[in-house]
């Protein structure tokens, strides 16, 4: 069985070290006495040293730890750091690695003449990142803006430190691209996915499917071998892809989807906030004297989604066609949805159906799907609710207030969400017999329940927020 959660607290630079709050002034001037290219590249090997990304594993391991503060820290701190370790403090974290990369990216200096960075200083600018991943909470006095401010504080934190494993988050992509759009009815196959990726890219969207495989199985072999030679030898060499049959001239495009180099000006708004990795989570890969260094493996194994999805969306020109886009997703996911309980779910116990309609007016659904276990019905609403990064980062719990009424309560047009659930659930409960299926009418308990494809639905309190929500309009109903 996997073993419950752990609230853990990580360890400050001030803490450690005894003197006052790191400020992100103090930390980039830290920064900038250290070559760029050294610093990234030691973000590289440490993600393989610390096994962060495969299975999910976010922290550094006790052993792992243990070796490794003597050397990343001065004697009398590394006692301290230790002793915080032996209490159940955590030391190193993935969330440290990006953070840090972010900056160095961001600073944009020439400094071939800097010295690289040293073991020592390694374990005070890991501590110093940690320390600038904080904000503090205000409480708020009406419920709601409570919840929205708790899911708008809550959510950085774990999305900074995802525990969703890679691997699950590549394949299940991989499924959307491969099974569940050409299940799609021909009348909701509103893209050509690989035509408009070609056309957007200059190579086949199947080339780059591979090229994503090939990129995640190198990172995921090398954190099988969870050794310093391993991580010292991490990086992919540009000449592996040499006697490939794809030309150099889509190779190099290729790269440049995933890669950045320390000569190319950082394009880009100012982070919205200190989990803002969207300038990491676009680029995830260094490209440096002819050798890809992978600065976060979480990233790289959603390359394949935010390439094909993400990245066509910004590259259409009419508001219009993006929203378009992001519908198509939206029926896509739902029939994923579909597709897990059609595959996974027991039949002997449950009986699911999509898209259900009514008897009276079969063009009008019930909800996206309703799974019925003996007298209960779980009413589904499937959506993608994409949640920006203005929002997502931004720590405001009016701009999250906003986005969950819009995206997942009332909408902007008509009901979402939480209102269709209801509208389903009153149409159930008043309509004759004769305009419902069958199989619905002796259902006595229902469980309304949206799911997410963002991570938002996974975030504390949002669930606390609908149904909040979903009483108050129950309630008036």
């Amino acid at each position: 069985m996997v073993p419950p959660p752990q609230l853990q607290t990580w360890v400050p630079w001030s803490e450690a070290a005894g003197v006052a709050r790191v400020t992100v002034e103090e930390f980039r001037d830290l920064l900038r006495k250290y070559r760029r290219s050294s610093l990234l590249i030691a973000c590289s090997r440490l993600s393989v040293l610390f096994n962060f990304g495969l299975e999910g594993d976010i922290t550094a391991g006790d052993d792992i730890t243990a070796q490794w503060i003597p050397a990343f820290f001065s004697p009398k701190i590394a006692q301290r750091v230790m002793l915080f370790a032996q209490h159940g403090r955590l030391i190193f974290f993935q969330a440290q690695l990006r953070y840090l990369a972010r900056e160095v990216i961001r600073l944009g200096t020439s400094d071939d003449d800097l010295p690289p960075v040293h073991d020592g200083a390694a374990g005070q600018l890991l501590l110093m990142a940690g320390e600038l991943l904080y904000r503090k909470y205000v409480t708020l006095d009406d419920p709601l803006d409570e919840m929205a401010n708790k899911i708008a504080t809550f959510l950085p934190f774990y999305e900074i430190d995802s525990v969703n494993a890679p691997t699950m988050q590549f394949l299940r992509f991989y499924t959307l691209l491969s099974v569940i759009i050409p299940r799609l009815p021909e009348h909701l196959r509103l893209y050509d996915v690989a035509a408009l990726f070609e056309e957007q890219f200059g190579f086949p969207l199947k080339e780059y499917c591979e090229f994503i495989f090939c990129f995640f199985m190198h990172a995921t072999t090398q954190r099988d071998k969870k050794s310093l030679e391993a991580a010292v030898d991490s990086a992919i060499g540009i000449g592996t892809f040499r006697y490939t049959s794809v030309s150099p001239e889509a190779l190099s495009r290729m790269f440049d989807t995933v890669c950045f180099t320390l000569d190319t000006p950082v394009e880009g708004k100012e982070p919205v906030g200190f989990a803002d990795f969207d300038l990491l989570r676009d680029r995830p890969y260094l490209r440096y004297q002819e050798e890809l260094f992978c600065l976060d493996y979480e990233f790289a194994a959603n390359k394949m989604e935010s390439g094909v999805l993400w990245r066509v969306l910004r590259k259409l020109k009419s508001e219009a066609d993006k929203t378009n886009y992001l519908s198509f997703w939206g029926y896509v996911f739902e029939y994923y949805v579909a597709w897990l309980f059609e595959e996974y779910a027991s039949t002997a116990e449950n009986r699911f159906y999509p898209s259900p309609t009514y008897t009276d007016d079969p063009s009008k659904q019930i909800c996206d799907a309703i799974i019925v276990c003996g007298s209960t019905g779980v009413l589904v609403e499937a959506k993608l609710a994409t949640c920006p990064s203005d929002v997502r980062y931004s720590g405001d719990y009016r701009k999250m207030r906003m986005f969950m009424e819009e995206r997942l309560v009332v909408g902007k047009k008509g009901p979402v969400g939480v209102g269709q659930l209801l509208n389903a659930i009153e149409n159930i409960t008043r309509l004759p017999p004769s305009a419902l299926p069958f199989w619905i009418r002796h259902i006595r308990k229902f469980i309304p329940l949206i799911l997410t494809k963002d991570d938002i639905g996974s975030s504390w309190v949002v669930n606390s927020y609908l149904n909040a929500r979903f009483q108050e309009a129950r309630k008036r109903a």
